[in-house]
């Protein structure tokens, strides 16, 4: 059912973040603040070529510098360690490293590092090492990549084609045949990332008595990338200790276990803790970026304007990524029909090589790439019928009595009203009196546009659907880990595999877990940091895909209620009561409806740690679970290759008004809406938060955000005077209603919202920019619609 109701617990309360206080004293502890004695601090020597043979590197007056400890080349590292394992079977696998070894693919490639007394000291070591190049073709365009006579990247593959197929669910040419109308485009995907304040970094010592490899880092995946260091180092997993302290934002992009492994292989050279740090402009060079591509798509429409079948052929441009590619395009597999009711789809996907930077996860991951598409083409085809945009949504939305529905691809969207939330969000902004206002300001010979978008929020990413590239399992399902104690005073302790950048994760599991245990959230500490000697984790643990309420909150509701059955045993054989006649509030159990009869948590504590004869006969001591949930929607591929990609679906609409300066090309914002739908929401507060910060980062992306590579591969925007970021003279005030349309499949019913903002506004902003052009016959093909792009676009009409 839609709308909020009255929370009768600490769930749905929306409270203020109980972890703020110590952000707000300064103090968090972020990785620079870590202080080791006799620690180092490293620096790298990187490529300034998109592509180059490595002739010759002469370390030897870097290594000669007073204070530099250490400095490994390519040639080092790999005698020190295995190549790193693609995540993609390649028939003959390249050979690659932390370091460049005989040749450089991307601007910015790590070529040497050194570890000095500090940073400066490390800078001017590299200053002195000696590369010499001969330089190589470039290729930077995806499409141009494909082509026979490119520059290939990697010898041993023969191309830059890391994946191509072709996934068909239903009778698609028999759809395109039969349809009266067929609109078709090709979109440019441009490249862009979220920028987290505190950039990528790494602290790493190895015990020289029992060779433990110690690590602090503030990576988001560290289920993941433990095994990967692991391996690396030659060392089983419980000789590694890795920690994630507080993260300074991370959006997807904080991941990068090569410099872990170089970190490592550094303190196991010298016998002292190792510092990394990245620069900007190291982080905007070399971190991550979000994939550029082209997107060539087509719907097919039936006399009365229903959607029949989409096709989509989808280059999705890896820069230089060879350790996790795919994940742009089989994530669009998650919401390429996005809300609407469409029987037959193609998906033709590339991944491709190009001298850039590596690609990787940034808030959405493709999705709004594919939002874009397709909400773009729904404009287009509103347009070309003569109808309303809104009213040609109304009549394809999935219906919501047709929920649990499952479109053509396999994936199982689980609740939601997409009519009700279009609605809402023409309400808020008051869509009849925009038309009208434009009209107006038409009349008036101002560019003023409406657009709207609506999207689905896929989240709980299902590795499964990796069996589509790779053609093997292994690896399947998605879960989460967590642990409650409850502490010999009464006190509550909860830890989970997952690392926190922001979201207000302490919080909401305090809630959680107060709700469970009838304790408040300020009785309930939450631990900040991720350690994997102590907290209890899986391959799947960490913070990706949106995943919290999909995972997380089953291993957490599931600990609270291991523990929770242990306190009422324990009461019940104190009370001598029966436990179905006990209850939890404030902090003790009691007998319904006898107030007197009552034991506090401490004293249950007390049996349960100190007073051991005081336990029910047989029972084990201790009040402490954990527990490690697994999402029970996720499924391999079928044999039609359908697969939920991902598992839970929020949706969102998104409805803006712009005006566009004739003269200049400048974009203002008149009014913008969102209604939303994450299922029930666990912290209000926190929710409405994310949706602004994220609809915000989707600004970023729509006017002003852009990697501009020149043709020979030069990054030509690595600082923030090139990168632009929006302000907050860029973000208007945003008018935002919120409904519930529960999750079946959570165990609180709660969905993932951290990446709505982020997919439907790049394409609501869009078709806004192009209805304002209508007039002069603009088409909105290419992101971002920078006042530059707008002007050209204008000087072309």
């Amino acid at each position: 059912m839609s709308g909020r109701a009255a929370p009768a617990g600490w769930v749905g309360r929306p409270l203020k973040r109980l972890e703020d206080p110590r952000f707000l004293r300064g103090r968090a502890t972020y990785i620079d603040d870590l202080r080791f004695p006799g620690m180092l601090h490293v620096a790298m020597l990187r490529s300034p070529h998109a592509h180059a043979r490595l002739v010759r590197l002469d370390a030897s007056g870097a290594a000669a510098l007073p204070g530099v400890a250490a400095v490994l080349t390519g040639e080092d590292v790999a005698r020190a360690m295995p190549a790193l394992s693609p995540l993609i079977p390649i028939p003959t696998p390249p050979r690659t490293y932390p370091l460049a070894v005989g040749r450089v693919r991307y601007v910015g490639e790590p070529v040497a590092t050194v570890a000095a007394c500090d940073r400066a000291t490390a800078e001017d070591a590299v200053e002195l090492i000696r590369a010499e190049y001969e330089r190589l073709p470039a290729v930077v365009d995806p499409e141009r990549a494909l082509e026979p006579d490119a520059p290939v990247l990697f010898d041993e593959m023969g191309s830059n084609v890391l994946w191509h197929d072709t996934l068909t669910y239903g009778d698609v040419d028999g759809a395109f045949a039969a349809a009266r109308t067929v609109v078709r485009e090709r979109f440019t995907i441009h490249r862009y990332v979220s920028t987290p304040l505190e950039t990528f970094g790494v602290i790493a010592h190895v015990e020289s008595g029992t060779g433990l490899v110690t690590i602090w880092s503030n990576d988001q995946r560290p289920g993941l990338t433990s095994g990967v260091v692991a391996a690396a180092l030659g060392i089983p997993q419980n000789r590694l200790r890795l920690l994630a302290l507080d993260i300074g934002g991370g959006f997807g992009n904080k991941r990068k276990a090569p410099y872990l492994i170089l970190a490592a292989l550094l303190a196991r050279a010298t016998g002292r803790p190792v510092k990394y740090v990245e620069d900007r402009r190291e982080n905007l060079s070399a971190l991550a970026h979000g994939a550029n591509g082209v997107m060539d798509a087509a719907l097919a429409l039936d006399g009365d304007g229903r959607f029949l079948a989409i096709a989509l052929r989808d280059i999705v441009d890896e820069g230089a990524n060879l350790q996790n590619p795919t994940l742009h395009s089989l994530l669009k597999l998650g919401n390429i029909v996005n809300c609407y009711r469409i029987g037959a789809v193609r998906f033709e996907a590339y991944s491709v090589l190009t001298n850039k930077c590596p690609s990787g996860a940034n808030r959405g991951i493709g999705k709004p790439a594919m939002c874009f598409a397709i909400e773009r083409l729904v404009d287009l085809a509103a347009r070309r019928l003569g109808r309303d945009p809104a009213e040609l949504r109304f009549a394809n939305f999935i219906p919501p009595s047709e929920f649990p529905y499952e479109t053509p691809v396999g994936a199982s969207y689980d609740s939601g009203d997409f009519p009700e939330t279009l609605r809402r969000a023409l309400a808020l902004a008051d869509y009849e009196g925009l038309r009208a206002a434009q009209a107006a300001a038409r009349r008036e010979g101002r560019l003023v546009g409406i657009g709207l978008a609506a999207a689905v929020e896929p989240s709980t990413s299902n590795l499964s659907s990796y069996m589509l590239a790779t053609g093997k399992g292994g690896t399947s399902g998605v879960g989460e880990a967590a642990l409650v104690r409850v502490e010999l005073d009464g006190s509550v302790r909860v830890a989970t595999g997952n690392v926190a950048s922001g979201q207000g994760y302490p919080t909401v599991i305090a809630q959680i877990v107060a709700d469970e245990l009838g304790v408040t959230p300020p009785d309930v500490v939450v631990s900040p940091w991720f350690d994997s000697h102590e907290n209890p984790w899986m391959f799947s643990s960490g913070n990706f895909s949106n995943k919290f309420s999909g995972t997380d909150t089953g291993a957490i509701v599931g600990a609270a209620r291991a523990v929770r059955e242990k306190i009422l045993a324990i009461a019940a054989h104190v009370l001598e009561a029966a436990p179905d006649d006990l209850e939890l509030r404030a902090g003790a159990v009691g007998v319904r409806g006898v107030p007197g009869r009552r034991v506090t948590l401490a004293q249950v504590a007390g049996a349960a740690y100190r007073d051991l004869l005081a336990l029910p006969p047989g029972a084990a001591g201790g009040l402490e679970a954990r527990y490690y949930y697994v999402n029970p929607a996720a499924t391999r591929p079928d044999a039609g290759r359908r697969v939920g990609v991902q598992l839970t679906f929020s949706n969102s609409a998104h409805v803006t008004a712009v005006e566009v300066d004739r003269a200049t090309g400048a974009l203002r914002f008149l009014t913008y809406a969102i209604a939303h739908d994450c299922g029930r929401e666990i912290n209000p507060l926190l929710v409405e938060g994310m949706v602004h910060g994220s609809t915000a980062h989707g600004i970023g992306a729509t006017l002003l955000e852009e990697f501009v590579y020149d043709d020979e591969g030069q990054l030509l925007t690595t600082t923030f005077m090139d990168y632009l970021k929006p302000t907050a003279l860029d973000v208007p005030a945003f008018r935002v209603e919120a409904l519930e349309t529960p999750s079946p499949r959570t165990p609180l019913g709660a969905k993932g919202v951290g990446e709505g903002g982020a997919i439907p506004s790049l394409a609501a902003i869009a078709n806004a920019v192009e209805d304002a052009l209508a007039p002069l016959g603009v088409t909105i093909r290419h992101l971002p619609l920078t006042p530059a792009r707008i002007w050209e676009a204008l000087r072309r009409a």
